[in-house]
């Protein structure tokens, strides 16, 4: 099987990481979408945007979007896994890993603030849901 040039044997297992997962989802979509109709677009690109940029920021980033909902992701960096006598992945417990997991906490709380405070959104949707 050839996906984009690369070669893909689906009999190699495959291997764990370890990471942190979040997922963000738009409020009240149905309702947005019935009130914007084809500005529905526009208001998505502009929560897009603000999510993007803030896990990106702090060293996540956005997997997948999924229509009014956003798939986030920390994954941790190889120095801050061992593994053990069976061979399966831990964390360290190091003030690494710790503000790792703090930069993906404060990565929601920043999303939450810069939505509730942007002009931009303000004015594309200006009704509270």
């Amino acid at each position: 099987m050839d996906i984009l040039g690369g070669e893909v044997d689906p009999m190699i297992p495959g291997k764990k990481i370890l990471a942190i997962f979040g997922f963000c989802d738009i409020r009240n979509f149905t309702d947005a979408t019935e009130i914007l109709q084809q500005d529905v677009m526009v208001f998505v690109n502009e929560i897009a945007e603000i999510v993007h940029g803030t896990v990106d920021f702090f060293s996540g980033a956005a997997n997948k979007n999924i229509g009014d909902a956003f798939l986030l992701v920390w994954k941790f960096p190889q120095e801050d896994i061992e593994y053990d006598d069976e061979g399966q992945p831990q964390l360290k417990d190091t003030e690494s890993v710790k503000g790792f997991a703090d930069m993906a906490l404060v990565s929601f709380l920043k999303i939450i603030a810069k939505v509730n405070r942007s002009l931009k959104l303000d004015k594309v949707f200006p009704f509270n849901l």
